[in-house]
């Protein structure tokens, strides 16, 4: 790629504006073959003295820098910004997503985005309003995962010409660790029971419904009950609290990093989908034992970044 262009790709802070010196054009395969029959439409005339043939030959000339203009100034200044990506585990794709904000009053037709070669989507960017666009990314190893640069492109409204560009919005998402098939703990340090009754964490006796709050277990969830009145409400136990895991490194009879975390990652997600309450120990790092989305993600983040 030549060098006056890289220096206009980025990486950006998220958010950049195509001004003119990063939109640029060219001719199709169907734009190089108009100019060839401009062209042998221009000697014709010339050869055979006819003044209808250069009235013709400039007409479409005309036609085509009109052309050349419109889809230029269809992406042409565009404002970008990140969309973000949801966490994946190593071996998924990622889907990031692109925002396309388009100021004029005139709508925004057919531009495509495209990465590593491949296109991805097609949109439109409605007069004064924002479109997305995504492309995945193939994400091979736990981690940071960087998006890296991608392109977006546009023939509209003849196909006679593309015009394009290349921006790196400097966006990342984070890689779980790939989850082993199955995981075990030793059963003599896997876990703990509670020793006091406590309320609404229970597992022996059903105590009603309450309204659900943010960590609950959605196994919890009186899906009935929801479908009846369209309220989010929770089966709540009174007994002996429930039983505590701990996922300890130290512990897994298990050998090399990656394995390990792996092996770990399968236990988290089994224990979440246990609705039961589970803590994480890593030679650094020590997560007390929680339950519910917010302390799932956090384990998992935890692993993710393991050695970084």
């Amino acid at each position: 790629m030549f060098k006056f262009i890289s220096k206009r790709i980025g990486p950006f802070k998220g958010t950049v504006t195509l001004d003119r010196s990063r939109v640029y054009i060219l001719p199709t395969k169907a734009g190089l073959i108009f100019l060839l029959l401009l062209l042998l439409l221009l000697l014709g005339s010339i050869n055979y003295n006819k003044s209808l043939g250069y009235v013709l030959t400039f007409i479409l000339v005309g036609l085509g820098n009109v052309t050349m203009f419109s889809v230029w100034k269809n992406l042409a200044g565009l404002r970008l910004r990140a969309g973000g990506c949801l966490p994946v585990f190593a071996g998924e794709k990622a889907l990031f997503a692109v925002q396309l904000e388009n100021p004029d009053e005139q709508t925004r037709h057919s531009i495509a985005i495209r990465h590593q070669g491949q296109e991805f989507e097609v949109v439109d960017v409605p007069a004064g309003a924002v479109s997305l666009a995504h492309f995945q990314v193939e994400a091979t190893r736990r981690g940071v995962l960087d998006a890296g640069r991608f392109r977006l492109n546009t023939e509209f409204p003849a196909g006679l010409f593309v015009a394009w560009t290349w921006i790196d919005l400097s966006m990342q998402c984070l890689v779980y660790p790939r989850p082993a098939l199955r995981a075990e703990m030793p059963v003599s340090t896997s876990s703990e029971e509670g020793d006091q009754a406590v309320q609404g964490a229970g597992q022996e006796e059903y105590a009603g419904l309450r309204k659900y709050r943010p960590g609950d277990s959605w196994r919890r969830v009186a899906w009935k009950v929801v479908a009846r009145t369209d309220e989010l409400v929770t089966r709540e136990y009174t007994g002996g609290s429930p039983q505590l895991q701990w996922i300890d490194w130290q512990t897994l009879a298990i050998s090399g990093t990656e394995a390990r975390l792996s092996a770990m990652t399968r236990l988290l997600i089994d224990a979440e989908a246990a609705g039961r309450s589970y803590g994480l120990r890593l030679p650094s790092l020590e997560i007390e034992p929680a339950h519910g989305r917010t302390h799932y993600a956090h384990c998992l983040k935890a692993l993710a970044l393991y050695g970084d």
